[in-house]
């Protein structure tokens, strides 16, 4: 391929044609395309222009039966955004604005969902120039649309395009379109349309191809609390099977996870006082389903002046933590100043006798070491450590007990997106602006790990419930699954995603895993399978957190747009990428929803600010 290179670009100068010098590797097929036409104008000869040439595919199209209609009608968008790059390549203003006119009013016709803002933004184009800056046009530039499509639909169309001699069409489908073909007559199943989520990068679908093909272990590890607590009578008898007088019945039974896996991490063991909490607070866990959703304790913050970047809650599950644009972080408790309610009443429940809550009723407790804002926050799960990133470039240590910062880990080479601490000690996770995520350990001052494999930020990070695999998500819209044994990416999931990803967690039971993206949409992703099942539409601002219920059946989601919402991640067959509304969605006053959280009983806690508008 590079000397098929050197030789055209050689031929290329003798004959005088003017060329830019190719970015990426895929631009060589418009290279390949322009100097082929320059030097070889036979083998184009009688071609038609773009503007007939597309609009006779899309008259052609439209007149067959409906089940190859169908499945023709999804080219015709990646087809008509490669014809729009091909006239802005070379450098056909006019004809690139006449063919944008009158096609464009063809492909509104047929618009899918988050078309019509893709084609304003196409609009824009005006030199190649622009492609970097123009999100659809630079995916689509970089990419090759995947598609699949029967043999017999692939048959028809190649055969009209010959016969009518549209060579620029016949060029696009076989150099710019990944065409997987199938046998037989189209299924319908597959015709889902294709968008700019569809132009996958082909260096990400290689890599995805081979990290994808892995084996990986997701059961769960052989010391889980749950295993620990056996089901009450009345759960017992809610299950379908009888139990077995031989074998306890525990409440891992929801979780629906009976694999377990062999250590191959230094892992702590449980403290037997955090044991003893857990399992007291499993013991007392409320099941809850869609049609038993939970409750919710919304927190809010006022009087920020919109200063606040992050807010997390701590293992206790009394008090919480918030980090501001100015580099503070503040301790507060979720008890009132004054008297008692019922919440009051819940959360002296929630602490053992004998255990003080870290933080005084009413009081704020502040934190200060960082330079720049904090960006994230995150606790170990025996109330000992908290962790804080920030924009600084750095990730520190506090000790709950002292409220004072032990140590600050440098490695990053800019602001530090996201910190998640391990759920077993003593490993943490960070991810930055440097694309690159990092495994440390409380015990050593430099990263175990170096996660290296994102191309644009690492925006977020969440650990995997056996503490063997970490999930990161990136402002490359991909999500990727990493082993923290070995450092390589397992799991490589694409495509799902329009816009950067900033919110992420793993289930429960460690089979699924759920994304968040700035555009407001959700992804629910099959680790095993390395697919998407679902996608939740209902928030219109990004999504700032998500999370599980205890046994893994619902999701909650916060946003930008003020709403908490809940997802049943249940009953998805993975057979379609379906898209679901929520089930309840709760609106709040002028209140961003930065966290929610479920707590060990299935209590769901949110956390918020208030702006004035």
């Amino acid at each position: 391929f590079d000397a098929e290179k050197s030789f055209l670009k050689h031929l290329a100068s003798k004959q005088g044609v003017d060329v830019v010098p190719p970015k990426q590797v895929l631009q060589d097929d418009y290279l390949k395309y322009m100097v082929m036409t320059k030097l070889f104008p036979e083998s184009v000869d009688g071609e038609s222009d773009y503007v007939t040439s597309f609009q006779e595919l899309y008259s052609f199209v439209s007149g067959l039966i409906d089940i190859y209609r169908e499945d023709l009608q999804r080219l015709l968008y990646p087809i008509f955004i490669y014809c729009l790059l091909d006239l802005i390549y070379v450098q056909k203003p006019s004809e690139y604005k006449e063919f944008f006119d009158v096609s464009s009013k063809l492909i509104e016709e047929s618009a899918a969902q988050g078309r019509k803002a893709e084609l304003e933004q196409l609009s824009k184009l005006r030199s190649e120039q622009d492609i970097d800056h123009n999100p659809v046009a630079n995916k689509f530039w970089h990419s090759r649309a995947s598609v699949g499509i029967s043999e017999q639909s692939f048959d028809l169309l190649t055969r009209f395009l010959h016969d009518n001699k549209h060579y620029n069409i016949l060029r696009i489908l076989h150099d710019r379109l990944s065409v997987q073909l199938y046998a037989g007559i189209p299924i319908k199943s597959k015709l889902e349309p294709i968008s700019i989520e569809d132009a996958i990068p082909v260096n990400i679908q290689n890599e995805a191809t081979k990290a994808n093909a892995e084996g990986i272990q997701l059961g769960l590890l052989p010391d889980t609390l749950e295993d620990k607590v056996v089901l009450t009578s009345e759960e017992d008898k809610a299950e379908k099977e009888p139990a077995s007088r031989k074998t306890k019945r525990t409440k891992m039974v929801y979780i629906d996870n009976e694999l377990r896996i062999k250590k191959s991490i230094p892992l702590s063991p449980w403290p037997s006082e955090i044991e003893e909490k857990f399992v007291k607070d499993i013991t007392n866990r409320e099941r809850i389903t869609s049609e038993k959703l939970p409750s919710i304790c919304c927190a809010t913050f006022l009087n920020t002046h919109r200063e606040m970047t992050t807010c997390h809650m701590l293992a206790n599950e009394v008090d919480m933590a918030a980090g501001f644009a100015d580099s503070s972080i503040q301790l507060r408790s979720l008890r009132s100043s004054k008297g008692e309610d019922d919440l009051d009443q819940m959360m002296e429940d929630e602490l053992d006798e004998g255990e003080l809550n870290l933080v005084p009723r009413g009081e704020a407790i502040e934190l200060l070491g960082h330079s720049s804002a904090i960006t994230a926050l995150s606790s170990t799960l025996d109330e000992k450590i908290m962790f804080s990133a920030s924009g600084d470039s750095t990730v520190r240590l506090w000790s709950l007990e002292l409220k004072r910062c032990l140590v600050t880990f440098k490695g990053h080479s800019g602001p530090v997106w996201d910190v998640a601490a391990c759920p077993r000690s003593p490993y943490f996770a960070s991810a930055g602006w440097d694309s690159t995520a990092r495994i440390w350990s409380t015990e050593h001052i430099k990263p175990l790990r170096l996660l290296v494999g994102h191309t644009a930020d690492v925006d977020c990070v969440a650990w995997h419930p056996n503490a063997h695999y970490i999930a990161t998500g990136s402002s490359d819209c991909t999500v990727r699954l990493w082993d923290v044994a070995t450092g390589n990416a397992v799991r490589v999931l694409a495509g799902a995603h329009k816009h950067k990803i900033c919110s992420l967690v793993v289930s429960p039971n460690g089979k699924l895993a759920a994304s968040g993206s700035t555009d407001g949409s959700i992804t629910l992703w099959d680790l095993g399978e390395a697919k998407a099942l679902a996608t939740f539409a209902g928030h219109h601002a990004p999504v700032w957190s998500l999370d599980f219920d205890r046994y893994g059946s619902l999701l909650a989601s916060g946003s930008a747009d003020s709403t908490v919402s809940l997802w049943d991640s249940t009953s998805l067959n993975g057979e379609n990428t379906t898209i679901v509304p929520p089930l309840r969605q709760y609106e709040t006053k002028n209140t961003p929803v930065y966290n929610v959280h479920f707590s060990r009983t299935n209590l769901l806690f949110a956390m918020a600010e208030f702006t004035s508008s």
